[in-house]
Order: C-alpha cells, then structure tokens, then sequence
C-alpha cells in the first residue's frame, strides 16, 4: 500500500495566515495530491507527524478530518487489493471521484467540463478545454483552499509571463476559470468567488474592419481568381461573411437547408443556447453569386468546406497582402466590416442589431464608433454652411 504523506502548503498562505493542509502519495511513480479541506498555520502545524499540534477541540476537529480523508484512501487501496483491480492513478481518481470528492479543482473542473459537452458548442469545448491544460501547466495540483483572489492575480501573472498573453487573451482564460469557479461555490466546494474581489477586466478589443474600397478589392481579386486553390476558397467564405455578417462558426455549419426563399434563416452557434433567437439574413446579389458558385445545384448540405481557424486567419494575411490591403485582418473582419458598411450606408442600428443576432442594442453600439469618418462628415454637414 502506498504510503501517504500528510503536509501543509507553505508557498500559498491565505489572509488569515493559514495554509491548505494535503495528502500525498504515489501509485506507479505518478504522484496524487488530495486536499484534506483543512487549513493550519505553520507554526501550528507538526510536519514529522502530519497533524495539527495541540490538544484544543479545534485542533482534534481537524485532525479528525484528515483522519477520515487518509481512511478513505487506505479504503481505496484496500478494495483495489481484495479485487485484485490493477493501481493506476486514472483508477484512482475515478473511484475517489465517484464517492463525489475530487483531487484538487483542476480534477473538478475537467470532469464539469466533460460533462458540458455537448450542451456547449464544440468551439467552446475546444478553446475551454486549452484554457484548462495553460492554467494546470502554470499552477499544478490547485487545491479548492488555494483559491483567493491572491491566486487569481497570480494566475494572470503566469499568463503573461509564461505565454506572454495579451490583455484579452487572458481576460478570455479567466471568464472561463470563472464560470468553474462559479459552478465550485454554488456546489459549497468554494467558500467565497474570489473574483467578487479580483475583478475581471476587459482590454480593449483590436477590430479591424475593411472600408468599401478595400473590400471592393477583395471582390475584384475574387472575380479575377488570382489567388490560388486554397486562398481562393479561403477569400469565398471570408466574402460571404462581410455580405452576411456571420461568424466563422456559423459559417462552418452554414447547409443550404437554412436558404428559405429570399432569406438565410440562422440560429447562431454562439447564442444558440442562451437566447435561441432566429436571426434572418437577406439575400443580396453578392450572396446569391457566392452560392451559386459554391452550391449551384446544391438543395442540402454543408456549403463550405472551411480550413482550421488558424489556417484560415494565417491565408487571410496573405490574401490581404496580394490585394493590396494594408491591415492586419482575421475572419471576424468580415463581420466587423459588414456591420460598419451598413450602419455607414443606412444609419439603422436597430436592423443592425437584428442582422447581427445581438441581444442587447448596447452590443451593437460599438459599431457606432467604429465610423469616424462619418461622425466627420455629419458635423460638416450640419455647420459648415453656417460660415462660408
């Protein structure tokens, strides 16, 4: 049977002065860190003997809980031995979370994860699921005791300086360590959120949007196919999106069933599972050509055949450069580039927020002050005349 070290974790010490007291063992060189749910002061704590010091009704209580979580793993090793079961740490893990514990909130927060797939979209799970495996790279073996908005502040730290993250790369790492947390509190595996104290602060986004002479260039490289295979395919879609204004997701699973009529009839991937709104998307002229290219004699199925998100923002740059387009441009662009088109040429923010599929008209605003160019010329027009 392995042995079990019990011992307090010096390096993360809370406001009150106490540190999460752990157990630790091996099973086949791979180590297991189990927090206890116990927190000691150093000077309280008995490292030779794994025990709180003292004689005090709280000193026995705590004692008494770590008593029970090493009973507990002994109780593991033991029924592994009597089913003569092979010891992995995999096993392990299963059947200490099974009795509804967990290893640390790492563990936690992977089998919630698990569990959400499915009810979430898979871009989510994906980029949810990398957000897991940075964050366990930077703080191993996280304990539920280890989690204080002192934890939050070193997590962005490691963000930075391990990742070099920017601003809102790790604000987007955090809003899903968050939502973990959030689901730890509610189960009373967390005392209190520390983000209540730590708050989230957003950067301001870097939008890049093509003007209409810029995105007129992208149609005259795409009528005269000067780019090759792939970039052209790439060009087809990113075209499509600055005419319809969808996202790259939906995009992607963009089938002619949703042509109804004169209109593409979408259920963003994105909101799908808050507001479940329709969004309604007229056909123009430059969306029915692009379907007629993609899809002339097509009723059903997926549209577009669309590369890997990094892939396609990397040909994106190159597409740029070929047309003679000096910017820095990403799929979502063209979304940007639709929105700041329309409200330039209509000034009707509230078809914008419908088009766009927002829920709140405040999403919707920012686009308003993407256009300087227009704020100038309405201030022209309304007060130059006035000196000559």
């Amino acid at each position: 049977m392995p042995k079990v070290k019990v011992y307090i974790r010096d390096k993360y010490v809370k406001k009150d002065g106490t540190c999460a007291v752990y157990c630790m063992f091996y099973i086949a060189r791979e180590r297991i860190i189990i927090p206890t749910g116990v927190s000691v002061s150093a000077e309280d704590w008995d490292d030779a003997k794994g025990r709180v010091k003292g004689s005090s009704l709280v000193a026995k209580d705590a004692n008494l809980i770590i008593q029970n979580v090493r009973a507990k793993i002994n109780d593991i090793f033991v029924r592994f031995r009597l089913e003569d079961r092979i010891q992995t740490k995999a096993n392990f893990m299963k059947e200490l979370n099974d009795g509804g514990s967990y290893i640390d909130f790492w563990d936690f927060m992977n089998s919630e994860l698990t569990k959400r797939k499915g009810m979430i979209a898979e871009n989510t799970f994906r980029a949810q699921s990398s957000t897991l495996k940075k964050l366990k790279e930077i703080m191993p073996d996280l304990g539920f005791n280890d989690i204080t908005d002192e934890t939050i502040r070193d997590i962005k730290k490691l963000l930075a300086k391990k990742y070099g993250n920017s601003i809102n790369t790790i604000t987007k790492n955090l809003i899903t360590l968050k939502t973990y947390i959030s689901i730890a509190v509610r189960r009373k595996l967390i005392e209190s959120n520390p983000f209540e104290i730590e708050k989230i602060r957003r950067g301001k986004s870097n939008q890049v949007w093509l003007t209409e002479v810029e995105l007129k260039k992208l149609v005259d490289a795409y009528n005269k196919k000067i780019f090759g295979k792939n970039l052209h395919i790439v060009l087809q879609y990113f075209l499509f999106a600055s005419f319809t204004g969808m996202r790259l997701s939906d995009v992607k699973g963009f089938e002619m069933d949703q042509v109804k009529g004169d209109f593409i009839i979408l259920n963003p991937v994105k909101t799908k599972r808050t507001s479940n709104e329709m969004v309604t998307i007229p056909i123009t002229k430059p969306i029915k050509r692009i379907l007629k290219d993609v899809a002339k004699h097509r009723l059903h199925g997926r549209v577009f055949e669309c590369f890997a998100d990094p892939v396609t923002n990397r040909m994106l740059k190159s597409i740029a450069e070929g047309a003679g387009i000096n910017k820095q441009i990403s799929f979502h662009s063209a979304r940007h580039t639709f929105a700041s088109i329309f409200l330039d040429k209509t000034d009707d923010l509230a078809s914008l927020q419908k088009l766009l599929g927002h829920s709140s008209i405040q999403q919707t605003m920012i686009y308003v002050h993407l256009n300087e160019r227009k704020k100038v010329e309405q201030m022209k027009k309304c007060w130059d005349s006035l000196f000559s």
